[in-house]
């Protein structure tokens, strides 16, 4: 199973209500070591591109629960689900996903 899903980054705020629905703890974390607000706008649409990809090929209604992390050598994983391969582009305003199961 595949899923994709695209966010325009301009479209994402920085608000706490928001980031507590879409990021686990510990991609809140991740979102903390982002420098400036560019980097996180980038990280938070990404990773809420992850989580819509996850639903449309799992239709798992658990889908914002799934962790997107980054891994020492930068390259995303879902922790927990090494049964599912995830991919995320930035480029023009636009926040890219695919997962594949």
């Amino acid at each position: 199973m595949i899923g994709i899903d695209i966010v325009q980054i301009n479209r994402v705020e920085l608000k706490d209500a928001f980031i507590k629905l879409v990021l686990t703890p510990e991609e809140q974390e991740e979102l903390l070591g982002r420098h400036t607000e560019a980097g996180k706008k980038e990280y938070l649409a990404g990773r809420f591109a992850v989580k819509e990809a996850i639903f449309k090929a799992t239709q798992d209604q658990n889908y914002l629960t799934y962790a997107c992390l980054t891994s020492d050598n930068g390259k995303p994983y879902i922790k927990d689900h090494p049964e599912i391969d995830v991919s995320i582009s930035h480029d023009g305003g636009i926040a890219a996903a695919v997962v594949q199961l």
